[in-house]
C-alpha cells in the first residue's frame, strides 16, 4: 500500500489526488501532468526487457520497475520535481531544462508540456541505451508532437557531465542519487537557475536537495559544508538551542565569542577553495578557530587533496571546546592527520608549520601583519579585514607572487580588531546582503525514497 493517499484508477484522478494532498498546486503543473498519461510510459508490452508492469499499477503512487533494474519514480516525487521546475522557469522566455536520468521518458515529457507555451526545450539524458530507445518510443507514441515541435529531445549520454554544449539551463533535475553535487552540473546552471538532486547522507539514507543562486558556487564547498554539521559545534547550554544551529546568523559559543553566520563561513570557504583547488597537499591556517566549525569545514575541503588545516585559538577554554567538538563530530579528521588545533596567538601565525596556501583571519587589522605575509606560499592567499582610512573596513585578499604581494579589495566588512597579543573578544561577519550577490545557496527539501546511483 502506498504511503501517499493519491492512488487512483485513472491518470486524471491520480493528478487530482496529488493536487488535493498539496503535492502540486500550480495550474500549469496540473495541466502538464494531466496531459501526460503515466500509463503510456509503463504499459506492460512496452517495457524494454519484457518484464512489464501491470496496467492496474500505473496510477498507484509508488515507484515501479521499467526494466534494466531501473524504476519510474512515484508520482508524488514527479509532482515535487515539476513544482520546483515550474518555480524556476515560469518567468523565463524559452526556458531550457535538463532532465538527467530520463528513464521511461515520462518526466521529460511532463516537463515538455510545462514549457510548451513558453517555447522552451527539455533535454532528457539517459545513460542506458535500452532505456534511451524505450523513452524515445514512449514519447513518440504518446506525445509525439513534443518531438515534432522540438520541445523535447532524448540523448544517450552520461548525466554526470550534463550537456555543456546546450547550457545554460534554468532547471536541472537529476533522477539518480549522488555522493556529492557534480560541479559540471552547477557550472551549467543559468543565472537564477535551480539544480535538484538526491544526495546520499553520510550516515545512510538520502535527501533531496535544491541548489539555487546564493553564496556557494562550488560543489566541493557544498560537499564540505554538508558533511560538517553546524549543530555539533554549538554549546549544549549557554543560551543557544538546536533551532539556532541552522539559522543564517551568528550564535554565542561562550566566553563572549560567537560562531559566525553560515553565509560568512561559506564565503570564506569559497575564497579558500579558489586558491587551493589546484594545489597538491594544500596547507590552510585558520586564525580564530572558535568552536572549530570552520576549521573542520576546511578539513573536509582539503581532505581529498591530502591537505592539512591548522586552527589557532588564543583562549584556552575555546581551544579545548573546539578540540572536543571535532573529536565528537569529525574525529576522522584528527585521526587521519587532516586537521590540528593549537592554543596559540594568531597574530604571529604558525611559522614552524609554514608555508600556507590560504590564511584566514577572523578579526580586523590596520594593515596586514607582515609575519602572516611571510608565511604565505608562492601563489598563496591571505584574506583579512583591514581598516579603511576614512572609516569602516574592507575584506581584502592579498596574494603572494614571488617577492611581491597583490592586494584586492573584495567588499565592505565589519569585524572587531585583532589585538596584538590577544584575539578580539567578539567576531562579526559580513553583511548578508553583500554575500548573497554571487554563488549558490542550498536547501534541504525532504527525505527521499531510494534513487539509483548516478554514474561518474
Amino acid at each position: 500500500m502506498s504511503f501517499w493517499p493519491c492512488n487512483s484508477s485513472s491518470n486524471e484522478g491520480l493528478v487530482k489526488n496529488l493536487r488535493r494532498t498539496g503535492v502540486i498546486h500550480s495550474p500549469a503543473v496540473f495541466d502538464a501532468m494531466v496531459r501526460t498519461d503515466r500509463a503510456k510510459y509503463m504499459a506492460r508490452i512496452e517495457t524494454p526487457d519484457g518484464g512489464g508492469v501491470s496496467e492496474l499499477l500505473t496510477y498507484q503512487d509508488s515507484p515501479h520497475p521499467i526494466g534494466f533494474n531501473q524504476t519510474i519514480s512515484a508520482p508524488h516525487m514527479h509532482g515535487h520535481a515539476m513544482e520546483l521546475g515550474y518555480a524556476a522557469v515560469k518567468d523565463v522566455n524559452s526556458p531550457r531544462i535538463l532532465d538527467v536520468g530520463a528513464g521511461s521518458g515520462y518526466l521529460t515529457a511532463c516537463l515538455g508540456r510545462l514549457v510548451e507555451a513558453q517555447n522552451g526545450h527539455v533535454f532528457g539524458v539517459e545513460l542506458v541505451p535500452g532505456l534511451v530507445q524505450f523513452a524515445k518510443k514512449n514519447i513518440q507514441t504518446a506525445d509525439g508532437d513534443l518531438l515534432d515541435r522540438d520541445l523535447v529531445s532524448i540523448r544517450c549520454h552520461n548525466g554526470w557531465d550534463g550537456l555543456p554544449n546546450e547550457a545554460p539551463f534554468q532547471y536541472i533535475h537529476v533522477g539518480a542519487a549522488a555522493e556529492k553535487v557534480p560541479q559540471a552540473l552547477m557550472d551549467q546552471l543559468a543565472d537564477g537557475g535551480r539544480l535538484v538532486l538526491p544526495l546520499d547522507e553520510p550516515r545512510g539514507g538520502q535527501m533531496l536537495v535544491e541548489v539555487t543562486p546564493g553564496v556557494i558556487r562550488s560543489a566541493a564547498v557544498f560537499d564540505a559544508m554538508t558533511r560538517t554539521d553546524r549543530a555539533k559545534y554549538l554549546p549544549i547550554t549557554g543560551g543557544s538551542c538546536l533551532e539556532d544551529a541552522y539559522q543564517d546568523s551568528p550564535v554565542p559559543i561562550g566566553y563572549n565569542q560567537t560562531i559566525s553566520a553560515p553565509h560568512m563561513h561559506a564565503h570564506v570557504l569559497e575564497l579558500g577553495y579558489a586558491t587551493i583547488s589546484d594545489v597538491d597537499k594544500p596547507r590552510v591556517l585558520d586564525i580564530g578557530a572558535g568552536s572549530g566549525y570552520l576549521t573542520a569545514s576546511f578539513g573536509r575541503l582539503v581532505d581529498a587533496a591530502d591537505g592539512h588545516v591548522f586552527g589557532l585559538e588564543l583562549l584556552p577554554q575555546l581551544a579545548q571546546f573546539a578540540k572536543k567538538n571535532v573529536q565528537q563530530a569529525d574525529a576522522d579528521l584528527l585521526d587521519r592527520g587532516v586537521l590540528s588545533l593549537h592554543c596559540h596567538n594568531g597574530w604571529h601565525g604558525l611559522p614552524t608549520e609554514a608555508s600556507f596556501h590560504f590564511i584566514f583571519v577572523g578579526a580586523a587589522v590596520t594593515s596586514a601583519p607582515q609575519v602572516l605575509l611571510d608565511q604565505l606560499a608562492d601563489g598563496g592567499q591571505l584574506v583579512v579585514p583591514i581598516d579603511e582610512p576614512r572609516g569602516g573596513q574592507a575584506l581584502v585578499s592579498i596574494t603572494r607572487r614571488g617577492a611581491s604581494f597583490v592586494h584586492q579589495k573584495l567588499m565592505p566588512a565589519c569585524f572587531v580588531p585583532l589585538v596584538r597579543g590577544e584575539l578580539a573578544q567578539k567576531r562579526r561577519g559580513l553583511g548578508k546582503t553583500q554575500c548573497e550577490l554571487n554563488g549558490f545557496e542550498t536547501k534541504l527539501l525532504h527525505a527521499t525514497h531510494s534513487f539509483r546511483t548516478i554514474r561518474q
